[in-house]
């Protein structure tokens, strides 16, 4: 009888969990707080995806256009089937270990830490581990269901953005009120980004000690700070401040603020990934 009980509850827990309700994720994630979930074979691939999220698309609001953030690891001999994205953009940046990603026109490539590699709707992508080391990488899916999928066939953008190759934008006063300078090295900005295009920007941020952003809102798109190195203040939108370190996500959604602070006294390492949903 215990038995029958306790498979009854593993079945109401599992089925409750699969037909989730979507809720409005939070604006700031520590690294304490990231939620664990690891996939087998995924896309027909081999072995386990290992990941921790902020939060997954499972749960994700229909008018959420970042859907899913998480940290995740691929040991070695273990990859990603290389698999098309349909309705949702999928980027993959690497920061730490040694891997190959493959694009949907068949190209590969080696891959290290700082290069940055992005599936559009229509795009295909896989990214493998045949090193010893552990492939670590940020992933990243923002939803697309506008994307003109013809468009993007007959002029494919590009998937892969080797970290020498990318650019330098630095920004003084970033938000408009904050101190110091905003160093940033860019896979794209969003003033080359196409109007159907989710993920608009892809950089990694640096803010030296005593620098910041300052408090600003996100009118028509969501802008996510992942944090790689160092120390910082996060504030968000109803003043509510938050300590955030390596692996913490922060995430500031149409109407929503937010600022950045550099509080300690090595570097502020993090992503700053901007997207917008197309319905």
């Amino acid at each position: 009888m215990k038995s029958i009980l306790a498979l009854a509850l593993i079945i109401t827990l599992t089925a409750a969990c699969a037909f989730a309700e979507p809720v409005k994720h939070g604006q700031c994630y520590t690294s304490d707080e990231l939620t664990t979930l690891d996939k087998e074979n995924v896309a027909g691939g081999k072995g386990t995806l290992h990941g921790e999220f902020a939060f997954t698309r499972d749960n994700a609001l229909d008018t959420d256009a970042i859907k899913e953030i998480g940290f995740m690891t691929l040991k070695h001999g273990d990859f990603i089937g290389t698999h098309e994205h349909a309705d949702n953009e999928d980027a993959y940046l690497i920061l730490a270990g040694t891997g190959i990603f493959t694009d949907g026109a068949g190209n590969a490539w080696i891959v290290k830490p700082g290069d940055m590699n992005r599936a559009r709707p229509g795009q295909a992508h896989g990214l493998a581990n045949l090193y010893k080391d552990d492939l670590i990488f940020l992933d990243i899916i923002a939803k697309n269901s506008g994307a003109n999928l013809e468009a993007i066939k007959a002029n494919p953008t590009p998937q892969f953005f080797p970290a020498e190759k990318l650019f330098d934008k630095n920004v003084e006063h970033a938000g408009g009120t904050g101190e110091g300078t905003l160093y940033g090295k860019f896979a794209f900005r969003r003033e080359q980004a196409t109007d159907d295009q989710a993920i608009k920007e892809i950089g990694c941020m640096t803010l030296k000690p005593g620098d910041s952003i300052g408090l600003h809102k996100h009118n028509d798109n969501e802008d996510t700070y992942i944090i790689i190195s160092g120390e910082g203040l996060f504030t968000d939108g109803n003043g509510n401040e938050y300590i955030v370190g390596a692996n913490s996500v922060t995430i500031a959604v149409a109407g929503e603020s937010h600022s950045l602070k550099n509080t300690g006294k090595e570097d502020l390492i993090f992503i700053d990934l901007i997207a917008k949903n197309h319905q």
